[in-house]
Formats: structure tokens, C-alpha cells, sequence
């Protein structure tokens, strides 16, 4: 199975932790960084290592982070070269839920990655707009 990292500023990566566990229950292979002080880099690249090292079983991991350009995202870049993994910037819940029920049946994470993706744009709306297209939930 494919493993999950989230990282991003405050509390948002274990607060996107605790959220998908709560709509998919308690789920294996995934962990969430905090970066709570941002000059603490070395800490975290080092911590970032240890979790993906954690969290893969030789298929790979997806690591989602908050924003493109933060610190979280370049902890997370400087992790390409080191181990198996996709990195996601701009996540959303939608993205996080797509992602943990393809990997328990898809090995591929560039496919999981952009499928990923593509949840998370699709269920983001401007709702006046579709309800003045007639469209409903």
C-alpha cells in the first residue's frame, strides 16, 4: 500500500489527519508533520526522512503540503531525490480522501497524484454559481 505524509504550517496537518480519519476511519500508513516553527529546517527535513521512511512499504509514498512555496513544500521537495515519493501542493480533503482509497488498489503514485488533484479541483465551487445553474448537492 501506497503511504500518505501531510505537512503544512500550524496545525492544518494533523488537524487534515484527524479530519479524514473522521470520515474514513482510522487509517494505516499515514502521518502528519506540524511545521509550527519555520526555522527549524534541518529538524524537520530530518523528521520528514523518518516519516516517509515510516510510511513506505516499497510501493511509495504521496506527501501533500499546504501550499506551493512554503517551507512545509520545500521540506517536502527536498525529499524527491531521497526516497520514493509524489509530491502535492494545494490539498484539500477531497484530494486527501481520493488518494487513500486509490492506493490500496493502484501502486502507481503519479497516477494516484493527478487523480488526486483532479478530486480536489472538482469539488471546489463558487455555490451561487451552480445554484443559479439549477444544479443541487
Amino acid at each position: 500500500m501506497i503511504g500518505m505524509v501531510i505537512i503544512a504550517h500550524g496545525r492544518l496537518a494533523s488537524e487534515s489527519k484527524q479530519a479524514i480519519e473522521h470520515v474514513m476511519g482510522e487509517l494505516p500508513l499515514l502521518a502528519a508533520i506540524d511545521v509550527i516553527n519555520s526555522d527549524a529546517s534541518d529538524h524537520l527535513y530530518d523528521e520528514m526522512s523518518t516519516v516517509i521512511k515510516q510510511c513506505d512499504t516499497g510501493s511509495g509514498v504521496l506527501v501533500f503540503v499546504d501550499m506551493f512555496g512554503g517551507t512545509p513544500c520545500n521540506i517536502a521537495l527536498g525529499s524527491l531525490g531521497d526516497h520514493a515519493c509524489e509530491v502535492i501542493s494545494g490539498f484539500s480533503l477531497p484530494s486527501l480522501i481520493k488518494a487513500a482509497t486509490l492506493r490500496k488498489s493502484s501502486r502507481n503514485l503519479a497516477e494516484i497524484a493527478a487523480q488526486s488533484i483532479q478530486a480536489g479541483h472538482q469539488y471546489m465551487r463558487q455555490l451561487s454559481e451552480d445554484t443559479k445553474k439549477g444544479l443541487r448537492l
